[in-house]
């Protein structure tokens, strides 16, 4: 059996900020501190199942889960990327409905080597 520590210490830290919600009389915007349990778990598996996605890492879109309904924000490349991001997201047991506000953002024409192929941007 394989443990992955992200998961183990992921999981640790959310019940003790949990404990320390309790304890201080957090509030979870309208919803049971189950609900926000569970909208927390969500968020985290869609962003994992993101950041494993085998051809794109997605790490300019956020993940914000709200009585199970989860939305994406955040820019890609294209629309390929949005759509895919999107599938990943909505395959994530806990989702039921999921909102994609991801904004497509072509990158700048640039080389094998980084450098800008005469694009000029304002100062």
């Amino acid at each position: 059996m394989q443990i992955n520590l992200k998961k183990v210490v992921f999981a640790i830290a959310l019940t003790a900020s949990m404990a320390v919600a309790g304890l201080t009389g957090c509030h979870t915007e309208g919803r049971s501190a189950g609900t926000y349990i569970d909208d927390r778990m969500v968020s985290s598996k869609v962003k994992g199942a993101l950041d494993d996605s085998p051809t794109y890492k997605f790490p300019n879109v956020d993940v914000s889960t709200f009585n199970g309904t989860v939305q994406l924000n955040g820019f890609v490349d294209n629309q390929v990327q949005k759509d895919q991001a999107a599938q990943i997201a909505s395959q994530v047991q806990g989702v039921k409905q999921l909102v994609n506000n991801i904004t497509v953002q072509p990158a700048p024409n640039t080389t094998p080597t980084g450098k800008n192929q005469g694009v000029v941007y304002p100062k």
